[in-house]
């Protein structure tokens, strides 16, 4: 359907929009460590370009736009939603300087352009779809950034070398007998579904903020969405079966579940809560 669209002024112009957005100080409350998000890089494309905008060095919250040419076919899937990573074939695109940093030193998010994006999600058969609107489109933006700075904590996965190798040598002191006991404390990992689970709440925060109405739908939609899982949950044997809640495999209606819960009961404190990594006393 897109595969001869070329960017327009107001299809840039949103996402630049979205990027300010990230910056603004109401959001300090959910990105408080802003410099885990500053290295960020956003990438957008139509039919011939890649659009990239290369955060400037020593100015938070300022971009330089690119344009890489390419000859690459974009699928529907890639202009209809917006991802924390990047599709191969993008990536294969990027400047080496990018290419060759890890995710962490320089995250990438990327998505399609705001008129492929609403035209592709109307056609999408579900009912009630938040995601119509500019200001949807918006606030997608705002929840891969909430991606980005999840993962920038690591907390789903050993990435302390330091304590792994703390942790592994004193499993074998307490093996050999040369040990007895451990008081240090002992870190968890959290599970990866709870990325989705900031996602979703720093979106959500973010357009009772900036977009209402874009709220208001997807209270809309969420609703009628976990009617049909209470229906499916009910028949299901959770003996054999997965919940519908199961992280791993519907994380997003995990997140829309936990989400309003965790934001309705605490809602001061759930960034912090989401970014604790659990411990053994």
């Amino acid at each position: 359907m897109f595969k001869n669209y070329l960017a327009t002024k107001t299809d840039l112009e949103t996402i630049e929009e979205g990027l300010k957005t990230v910056w603004r100080p109401e959001l300090d409350f959910v990105f408080r460590k802003k410099e885990l998000i500053a290295s960020t890089v956003v990438v957008s494309y139509d039919s011939k370009y890649l659009y990239l905008w290369v955060p400037l060095h020593g100015k938070p919250g300022q971009y330089r736009l690119q344009k890489i040419p390419h000859n690459i076919t974009v699928s529907s899937e890639y202009h209809r939603g917006w991802f924390a990573g990047l599709w191969k074939k993008i990536e294969d695109l990027l400047p080496v300087s990018i290419k060759k940093a890890s995710r962490f030193a320089i995250p990438r998010i990327g998505g399609g352009l705001l008129t492929p994006f609403i035209t592709l999600q109307k056609s999408y058969k579900v009912k009630a779809n938040p995601y119509i609107t500019r200001e949807s489109y918006l606030a997608t933006i705002i929840h891969e950034f909430g991606h980005i700075y999840w993962e920038q904590h690591k907390l789903w996965w050993y990435s302390n070398k330091k304590e792994n190798l703390q942790y592994l040598k004193t499993a074998s002191r307490l093996y050999g007998g040369r040990e007895k006991t451990f008081k240090a404390h002992l870190s968890l990992p959290s599970p990866t579904g709870v990325g989705e689970l900031f996602a979703s709440c720093t979106e959500y925060f973010a357009s009772g903020l900036f977009w209402p109405i874009h709220q208001i739908n997807f209270d809309i939609f969420v609703q009628s969405r976990l009617e049909k899982l209470t229906t499916v949950e009910e028949k299901k044997d959770l003996d054999q079966e997965d919940s519908v809640l199961e992280p791993g495999k519907n994380p997003h209606d995990f997140a829309v579940t936990y989400g309003k819960m965790l934001t309705s009961s605490y809602p001061q404190t759930w960034p912090q809560i989401l970014l604790i990594r659990p411990k053994l006393a």
